[in-house]
């Protein structure tokens, strides 16, 4: 999921200080920025003059596959409806003007808008019958007293809810913001990792209590639901991010010496370790590991390529419009885009055999 990105801090890493990397990851969307200027005043720019700026902008030049800002033409005396939300040529801030220009500003690829589709219809034609396990309170009365009245696994469960909002909290003090952390994938895997913790915790406090045996239910039901998505996207997060990225950002992109200090530093600081590093051993914790695990099922499954395609859709209808292209490797605009897809679907696949083949070893 990350791979497009490695030419992406290739280039942040080399040009850029740490302070600069860390304003790039998590500065504040949609802050006031020269950069980003209203369309409107704009609209009025002739085609020739437009054609000519968008060449000084970007080394890709001009290419037949982009229509001014556009993703529909438009008529500079009755604007239509405009694609890009700002006049930025497809890149935030400009922080995306390494990426060839066809691949911010145009039409998408007639293939990749076909296997979306497909991908979309399947998500919905193909949708079984949504059954889960309600792991945290199935055994309400049988499992002992660990911690405060707490079961061992309920105390887990408050402990990463609790541990998943302080490093978002530490965060946002440390580094000032960190709007863009929730639209990115990492960002998405911390959050789906604190909720199915807390849509647990909470079920099993109001279970134990007698609150809401309604809400209990639905909060379970919930929390168990996200399980193997959680899982597996802090897999990849972890797996791409140390085995991949890192390695070739700190020997190939970063100089010896200062700099390269302080990236390391930067990595290895609390936020950093935490989102992707000790990120899928406390994904692991009730799900793989622990007295509450349970085989995944096609519902499982079902759920976690529903939130890969609603991710998708977010990457797309308003990361695109603004943009920012996280991930090129699934840029809409070249057809090599259906490969990727195909290949995170297989991917999440493979991974939902794996798991239950982890947990069979580990019941057995």
């Amino acid at each position: 999921m990350f791979g497009g990105g490695i030419v992406a801090t290739q280039y942040i890493v080399r040009s850029l200080t740490t302070h600069n990397i860390i304003f790039i990851m998590f500065d504040h969307i949609g802050k006031n920025n020269p950069t980003l200027v209203s369309s409107s005043e704009n609209s009025d720019t002739s085609s020739d003059d437009y054609n000519s700026k968008m060449k000084n902008k970007s080394a890709a030049g001009a290419t037949p596959f982009h229509r001014r800002t556009s993703y529909f033409p438009r008529d500079a005396e009755t604007p239509r409806f405009k694609w890009l939300i700002y006049d930025n040529n497809g890149s935030f801030n400009g922080w995306f003007d390494w990426l060839p220009l066809w691949m911010r500003v145009g039409y998408w690829s007639p293939f990749v808008c076909l296997a979306l589709a497909f991908c979309y219809t399947s998500i919905i034609y193909f949708k079984p019958k949504l059954e889960f396990e309600s792991s945290a309170i199935s055994k309400l009365n049988e499992e002992d007293v660990y911690f405060l009245g707490m079961p061992k696994a309920t105390a887990i469960d408050l402990s990463i809810f609790l541990w998943g909002l302080i490093v978002m909290i530490h965060a946002r003090i440390s580094l000032g913001s960190i709007g863009a952390f929730p639209i990115s994938f990492t960002g998405w895997s911390w959050l789906l990792l604190t909720a199915r913790a807390g849509f647990d915790y909470m079920a099993w406090m109001l279970a134990s209590s007698n609150t809401s045996s309604y809400w209990a239910s639905k909060l379970a039901t919930i929390g168990s639901s996200i399980r193997l998505v959680t899982l597996i996207n802090a897999f990849v997060v972890w797996s791409i991010w140390n085995f991949i990225l890192l390695p070739i950002i700190t020997f190939k992109s970063v100089p010896k010496g200062e700099k390269r200090k302080n990236f390391l530093k930067f990595n290895f600081g609390f936020f950093m370790t935490n989102i992707h590093l000790l990120n899928l051993p406390l994904a692991a914790l009730n799900i793989v590991t622990g007295d509450r695990v349970r085989l995944f099922t096609i519902s499982d499954l079902w759920v976690a390529y529903a939130v890969a395609l609603s991710y998708s859709l977010l990457y797309l209808l308003v990361m695109d419009r603004l943009g920012l292209h996280f991930y090129p490797i699934f840029n809409p605009r070249t057809s090599f885009t259906t490969i990727s897809l195909g290949a995170v679907l297989g991917l999440f696949y493979f991974l939902f055999l794996k798991f239950n083949e982890y947990i069979v070893g580990k019941l057995g």
